[in-house]
């Protein structure tokens, strides 16, 4: 699933639609936390200022998210420097299916080999898999969920019914004892050179880094 901030002019919504074979999933920034819960932005040339402005409070300057910007062809003139940018895609409104996607794909690569990394640790986010030093770990589902959503939000404390609604969703009914039995197996399949990766912050919950 690619999670997208959509913001465009109607008339350009037939373009994002091109998308819909890579399960695209619009977010409401009001119930995001960081920037890392958004992987695309999907903005109108038009509404380009008021899409950054939008971002402003979760964008770092150094992590900027990718955008794919829908033009037109006297917009294109305007639109130079933002196409010097590595992470911006700047497309045509009647622009093919085909150019669409491989826009896209240069955005936020193929899906089919999608990796983070953290350290020694790598997570195929397309597998389910995750290695340290190049050795695989044997994660249940919920251990690898839990480990990859460390991995994607570091350095942020999150409570137990924190990790509770964004790892284990809102329908679960279990226990805050849960995360901290999910925490200690991760520690030990992590090993006790990485183990202090997740951190205990007494009182509140946890950290990685």
């Amino acid at each position: 699933m690619v999670k997208a901030y959509i913001n465009v002019e109607k008339e350009h919504e037939k373009v994002v639609s091109c998308l819909n074979s890579y399960d695209l999933n619009s977010v409401d920034l009001s119930k995001i936390a960081t920037q890392n819960e958004v992987h695309l932005v999907c903005t109108s040339f038009s509404m380009y200022g008021e899409t950054k402005k939008n971002l402003s409070d979760i964008e770092t300057a150094s992590k900027p998210i990718p955008e794919l910007i829908i033009a037109n062809k006297e917009e294109f003139k305007q639109s130079i420097d933002l196409i010097k940018n590595p992470k911006i895609e700047v497309i045509s409104n009647d622009c093919k299916e085909e150019e669409v996607i491989a826009r896209f794909q240069s955005l936020i690569g193929d899906s089919s080999s999608e990796k983070i990394e953290f350290d020694d640790l790598v997570i195929n986010l397309k597998t389910y898999e995750a290695k340290v030093d190049d050795q695989l770990l044997d994660l249940t589902f919920m251990e690898y969920e839990l480990l990859k959503f460390f991995v994607e939000n570091p350095e942020n404390v999150w409570s137990r019914e924190e990790l509770l609604e964004k790892v284990w969703g809102y329908d679960y009914f279990g226990g805050a004892r849960t995360v901290d039995v999910h925490v200690r197996r991760l520690r030990s399949k992590l090993g006790e050179k990485r183990s202090d990766w997740i951190k205990t912050v007494h009182s509140v919950g946890y950290k990685f880094n």
